[in-house]
């Protein structure tokens, strides 16, 4: 292999030479992707100091737990680029790990709040994030398969199961995509997920997690794992609709007290998606269905309003939307505070220009406050789908709409497979 063509490419690809009883032993590693002390302390020294000139010498002096013989090309550059120190002398090559690490270590999960159970979270550290599984789960039972998938990436990527749980189709299933898996890069664990399942369903049919007890508890159940290298994120498959109405924390806890929980998520799931749709519903077709008090208190609070009900509703359920987005995107220290402010500035300022009835503010606040019960991206999309749907439906034919929505909402939910397992009943 020419290393010197290599080198024009790559600035921080290092070449050292020693001349030991007059051989030439060239030293070879990326500067970013290696521990310099490493190389001195466990490479360059041993070397030097015992005038080694051998690859069979120095594959037996050296001290170092991962040593690959090195035979073609491909294995040279992968090793290269994953952190190894390549040692060659003559035509034998020998690749030694000195790995950097250039991960943020082990802390607490960001996006997943933790009241009770371990604090430690999944990182970018590969093999960091198998031990957080594998310290929980202390078994030969517990297989790991490993792939090397993405073309130009060449990134690893794990499969995690208990055998003695496990679907063996469903095993059989994954791995054979898994192995066939034809892509250039993978930069993320979604990267796998999209191509194992072509999902087209608005609800995930996958967990992106960062905990790793919660992991562990599912593949327990039966369930398997997918550890992606540089996602600080695990992937659960199958998911299933009732796994959105628990968190990890629920296995903490008393199981009364769960059950309660369970219910009064799955009431703001029913809260965050109908609310709006109902309450235009009720207040524009169908007001025979309001006591008269109800309805002459909603009219007198509308007095002035110059917007259609539904014009009102869509545009303050696009103003909490950016609102909710922009406390994402900003940075945390200032996130709250604006969104806060902002919520109550731009609705106290909208009320006493006669823009906006107080009740909608109350309506499209309490279906908005209802799915911050959901921290998972993708489930808060779909929430804010069907939200936009009931709205529309119960605009323009009234309760009739909402009855239409929520069969739909039902069929639409039950049809859903989970890599071949129903989104609902949990069976194949």
């Amino acid at each position: 292999m020419n290393i010197d063509k290599l080198k024009n490419n790559n600035p921080d690809l290092k070449i050292r030479e020693l001349v030991i009883n007059n051989k030439t032993i060239k030293i070879i590693y990326f500067e970013s992707l290696c521990t310099s002390s490493d190389i001195n302390d466990f490479i360059l020294r041993p070397i030097t100091n015992n005038k080694l000139d051998n690859i069979r010498l120095i594959k037996d002096k050296l001290p170092s737990s991962n040593i690959v013989e090195l035979k073609e090309e491909k294995e040279l550059l992968f090793c290269l680029y994953s952190g190894f120190t390549i040692i060659n002398i003559d035509k034998d090559y020998i690749a030694f790990e000195t790995k950097y690490s250039l991960d943020s270590g082990i802390n607490e999960a960001s996006n997943e709040k933790v009241i009770k159970g371990p604090k430690d979270a999944f990182t970018e550290n590969y093999q960091n994030n198998l031990g957080l599984i594998r310290k929980r789960i202390r078994t030969d039972k517990l297989i790991i398969k490993e792939y090397i998938i993405g073309s130009e990436s060449k990134t690893k990527v794990s499969f995690i199961y208990l055998e003695d749980k496990c679907n063996k189709d469903f095993i059989n299933e994954i791995d054979n995509k898994l192995k066939n898996m034809d892509i250039e890069y993978v930069l993320n664990s979604n990267y796998i997920v999209d191509h194992l399942e072509d999902n087209k369903s608005l609800f995930p049919t996958n967990i992106m997690t960062e905990r790793p007890d919660l992991v562990t508890f599912c593949l327990l159940e039966g369930r398997c794992s997918i550890v992606v290298e540089n996602s600080p994120q695990a992937v659960i498959i199958p998911a299933f609709f009732s796994d959105y109405m628990k968190t990890v924390d629920d296995y903490y806890q008393n199981n009364i007290n769960v059950i309660l929980t369970r219910i009064i998520r799955f009431i703001s799931f029913i809260i965050a998606i109908i609310i709006p749709g109902l309450y235009i519903a009720l207040t524009t077709f169908n007001q025979e269905t309001l006591p008269t008090s109800v309805l002459i208190n909603f009219s007198m609070q509308r007095e002035g309003v110059p917007f259609p009900s539904f014009i009102e509703a869509l545009l303050l359920w696009l103003s909490f939307e950016i609102l909710r987005e922009a406390d994402t995107r900003v940075p945390f220290v200032v996130g709250s505070s604006m969104s806060i402010v902002g919520a109550l500035v731009l609705g106290q300022a909208a009320v006493e220009a006669g823009l906006i009835s107080p009740i909608m503010i109350i309506v499209i606040a309490i279906s908005s406050v209802a799915s911050f019960l959901f921290n998972d991206n993708d489930i808060v999309n779909s929430i804010r789908i069907w939200k936009l749907i009931f709205l529309l439906l119960g605009s323009f034919v009234g309760l009739y709409g909402i009855f239409i929505g929520t069969l739909l909402f039902i069929i639409r939910i039950c049809s859903i497979k989970s890599f071949g397992y129903d989104f609902i009943l949990k069976r194949r």
